[in-house]
């Protein structure tokens, strides 16, 4: 299939799975928000799942995040994505939102972090704004800035706003933990896929919603676009085979503490 017809395709296709509605209803929705911005390819499309190496979380505490996930993961029997959280541990009941499930998390495992949010129910852009305060050489408060995407491995936190030309109104923007370090497109220039663990309705890449049409609590693929010296720069949801990127501030953090 020749380029511009295989990305014409997959715009329709990130459509469906960023708006979870029909195509012609999706677009009717897409609409009333700027388009995205272009890939830059340099090289045929390749729709295969990308390869990523494990690796270990670099504090303590990152490693406490991710051994309470693998729990979750274990005995959830009951996963949804909603705004009120909602947790029954021994039901393995899981409720919550992007924000929601961070809160939850922390709250038991990072502490320190948890509270450096300084609201009372922290939204994705306060983590943006909590991230971006703190220092990139060492920690504060529980956080560590993590300003190059080579450097982030797993257990770190992700968290972008809501782009500033969007309507006004909805998520405040979208936040998870990082499974393993970001590796290279293979096709798209200055672009990194990341696999991550986040609570959504809609699902990602290689989603592991997106068999049953699962919500809430669950793993996929997302894309993020780097400039020149590594500095996140904005994000594609569907992974490599997103219709374009959305410029917005993005942020990893590390926990410590």
């Amino acid at each position: 299939m020749p380029r511009s017809t295989r990305a014409a395709s997959l715009i329709a296709l990130s459509a469906v799975f960023v708006f979870g509605l029909p195509a012609g209803d999706a677009a009717a929705r897409q609409s009333e928000r700027p388009s995205p911005e272009a890939f830059a390819y340099t090289g045929p499309i390749d729709d295969a799942p990308a390869t990523f190496s494990p690796a270990a979380p670099a504090t303590s505490a990152a490693e406490r995040l991710l051994a309470l996930a693998d729990k979750i993961d274990a005995t959830r029997t009951d996963t949804q994505y909603s705004h009120r959280t909602r947790v029954r541990r021994r039901e393995g009941l899981y409720h919550f939102d992007c924000s929601g499930m961070m809160n939850w998390m922390l709250a038991r495992v990072a502490p320190k972090a948890h509270a450096a949010l300084d609201r009372e129910r922290p939204v994705a852009a306060t983590y943006v704004r909590i991230i971006a305060k703190a220092p990139v050489g060492r920690g504060r408060k529980g956080w560590q800035q993590i300003d190059d995407i080579e450097a982030v491995t797993a257990g770190d936190v992700f968290a972008w706003k809501r782009p500033a030309d969007w309507p006004r109104g909805g998520n405040t923007g979208h936040v998870g933990i990082v499974l393993a370090p970001p590796v290279p497109a293979p096709f798209i220039e200055d672009a990194y896929l990341v696999r991550i663990l986040d609570s959504t309705r809609y699902a990602h890449q290689d989603d592991s919603r997106a068999e049953d049409g699962s919500t809430g609590f669950g793993t996929g693929t997302i894309l993020f676009m780097a400039d020149a010296d590594g500095h996140p720069i904005g994000y594609g949801w569907y992974g490599a085979l997103s219709g374009g990127w959305y410029r917005t501030q993005v942020v990893f953090g590390r926990l410590r503490g």
